[in-house]
């Protein structure tokens, strides 16, 4: 199957391919044919490192997974240690209060 190509898309890169030819007539007319060659292997150099760095859909994706998973980590963690504090809040403050520990055990029936 042959993949259907749009006006728009071959105006797209009939117009790049223009500007192109227009830049590097630029700039043999400014710098010279060997300069303007090097300037360019720069830049298409510098293009592949940059295509080579970037992350890709998939790499976005893992990370946002991982993230994620992480994210629920922390939130169990986080939610074990409130917990905690709240049950040793709860106990400290049955054993600062008189009155709450006469409440408890007569809740208990543990005095009558």
């Amino acid at each position: 199957m042959v993949p259907r190509i749009d006006k728009y898309e071959i105006y797209a890169v009939q117009y790049c391919m223009t500007r192109t030819i227009e830049l590097c007539t630029l700039l043999r007319d400014k710098l010279g044919d060997n300069e303007t060659k090097a300037l360019i292997e720069a830049i298409d150099e510098a293009t592949e490192q940059a295509k080579k760095e970037a992350a890709t859909k998939a790499d976005i994706a893992a990370l946002k997974s991982e993230l994620k998973s992480d994210m629920l980590l922390i939130e169990a963690r986080l939610d074990a240690k409130i917990r905690l504090y709240f049950i040793i809040l709860a106990f400290l403050y049955l054993l600062t209060n008189p009155k709450a520990i006469d409440l408890l055990s007569k809740l208990l029936g543990l005095v009558k």
